[in-house]
């Protein structure tokens, strides 16, 4: 008896992605750009984006929306450390991150919001209602 097992490939891409990301980037560096974990949902009719990007203000960001593309980006910056520190192991990532999100076509974009909460931005938009169709009895003359 065979068995079926569902295959994602973007699942695959994505573990390759991170193959080539640990290989080019050398032990214990990461790809800061890779690190902003984002949630995409829609919740009571708004299109709801959170980031978590711990340790950058709200005013070191910088979040725009140009040709219904969200646009999130910062820098996770380094802190010194005295020259006689020992490093045995550096897995947060520093430097410029940033990400971008393709927005659905019927979003209020005038009222966009963010709030910026324990490390987490979460920018929400309205939807617009969508008309809906309209009835119109139409009388026939004889």
């Amino acid at each position: 008896m065979k068995t079926l097992v569902s295959w994602n490939p973007t699942h695959d891409v994505r573990l390759m992605d991170e193959m080539l990301d640990r290989l080019f980037n050398g032990p214990g560096q990461t790809n800061a750009a890779a690190l902003l974990p984002v949630d995409v949902l829609e919740l009571d009719g708004r299109f709801v984006v959170r980031a978590a990007i711990p340790g950058v203000s709200p005013e070191e960001l910088d979040i725009q929306i140009e040709k219904n593309v969200l646009s999130i980006k910062g820098e996770h910056k380094e802190e010194s450390t005295s020259g006689e520190a020992k490093i045995y192991r550096r897995e947060v990532a520093y430097g410029a991150f940033s990400r971008s999100i393709r927005l659905p076509e019927n979003l209020n974009l005038e009222a966009v919001d963010a709030e910026f909460k324990n490390g987490v931005v979460t920018i929400s938009i309205p939807k617009v209602e969508e008309p809906k169709p309209q009835q119109i009895k139409v009388n026939v003359r004889s």
